[in-house]
């Protein structure tokens, strides 16, 4: 592959039309503020502004502006995390109801841990009448994820509903951590928009020597960067019903900020990320699309840029082999079953998927790797 080939197909194929974007992110913003202002309305423990996150807010969509991601903050003081053999665990009922907290002698899942409120905030929202019936986050003195998810949730489908926001439909409650809108946008734009809206304790949470980053002797990111990170710290979101879960995404957006150079000395890390995304759609057909994400390939990046630290490793001249080398990584990934996230390498992003699946996609990935000219221009 030569880089006029590539630069081609990332013309015609990869870069989104910007009429057609800014058209879709004014609709989207002026739905997400009305919908959130309701919330905070109605319970002022969810900040009215959000934090934008995901592809389109890193530059890492490709083809069409169709999905958004915002974290929305819980409004709550720094709180203390709990995450050792002397913890407990919970037990619901039938209908996800907290029933009572059981003492454990055994640590709870990685990334995993219990958040506990300071008695004066629990008492002040009691005080308040914001913490009754279903509105209640909390039991004893901890703030529950799955409580957190239904209350949001509820709001959400209210605000839709009594604010009478028209072609929007507000997605039952999944495992995702997000409550999902889909938008039907207004002429002359085209299709649907998938917006997430995912509530967040904005912890910022301290990198430990356990998490396994930064590592010792990497040469990516700057130490400027490193520093920058580590300040920011991480937070949690409510992922899983009963624990909450670390969230990197602010420190992945950091960490994309500036990771390539634009003027003397050009670097093409996230052309060659967008490229990898628009290989992903042929790799994954519809019915697998959920088993390999883009959150999996924005891991094989930053492990491939700490592989390959020097700028001069990522010209244009080196565009092909850094797609060959990020899709031989992916499936030696999937060979293993085993994508360590970049910055919790304890933690497997493929624990939970089908790996009967992923083996399909690595065939569609040796497909590519054995002829990836012919590859692309029989597809594309």
């Amino acid at each position: 592959m030569d880089y006029a080939l590539l630069n081609r197909f990332y013309g015609d194929h990869v870069q989104m039309n910007k009429v057609e974007t800014a058209r879709n992110i004014k609709q989207v913003m002026r739905i997400v503020r009305k919908i959130l202002d309701h919330v905070h309305k109605k319970d002022r423990r969810f900040k009215r502004k959000p934090l934008r996150v995901g592809s389109y807010y890193t530059h890492l969509k490709v083809s069409k502006a169709d999905e958004f991601d915002f974290s929305v903050v819980l409004d709550v003081p720094p709180l203390d995390w709990c995450n050792d053999d002397s913890s407990y665990i919970y037990e619901f009922n039938k209908k996800d109801q907290l029933v009572k907290k059981v003492s454990t002698a055994a640590d709870l899942p990685i990334e995993k841990g219990l958040i506990s409120l300071p008695d004066n905030i629990i008492q002040q929202w009691n005080r308040d009448g914001i913490n009754d019936d279903e509105a209640c986050l909390t039991f004893d003195d901890d703030i529950i994820p799955i409580m957190v998810k239904k209350r949001f949730k509820a709001l959400v489908s209210e605000a839709v509903n009594e604010l009478d926001i028209e072609n929007v439909d507000a997605k039952r409650l999944t495992d995702s951590p997000a409550t999902t809108l889909t938008i039907n946008l207004t002429k002359p734009a085209n299709g649907d928009v998938s917006v997430d809206l995912t509530p967040l304790i904005e912890s910022r949470s301290t990198f430990v020597e356990f998490l396994g980053w930064p590592r010792p002797g990497s040469q990516w990111p700057p130490k400027k960067k490193v520093d920058e990170i580590k300040e920011m710290g991480f937070n949690d979101i409510a992922k899983d019903k009963y624990y909450w879960t670390y969230s990197f995404a602010s420190c992945e957006k950091k960490l994309l900020d500036g990771i390539d150079n634009i003027e003397e000395n050009p670097t093409f890390r996230k052309m060659s990320e967008k490229i990898m995304k628009k290989l992903k759609e042929k790799w994954c057909p519809k019915s697998m699309k959920q088993e390999l994400t883009s959150y999996h390939l924005l891991n094989i990046l930053f492990w491939e840029c700490e592989r390959y630290p020097q700028d001069s490793e990522w010209s244009e001249d080196h565009v092909d082999t850094k797609l060959i080398s990020m899709s031989e990584r992916l499936l030696e990934c999937i060979r293993k079953n085993n994508l360590p996230q970049y910055f919790h390498p304890r933690v497997n992003l493929f624990s939970t998927k089908k790996i009967d699946v992923l083996n399909q996609v690595a065939k569609n990935i040796q497909q590519f790797l054995r002829k990836p000219v012919s590859y692309i221009q029989r597809y594309y």
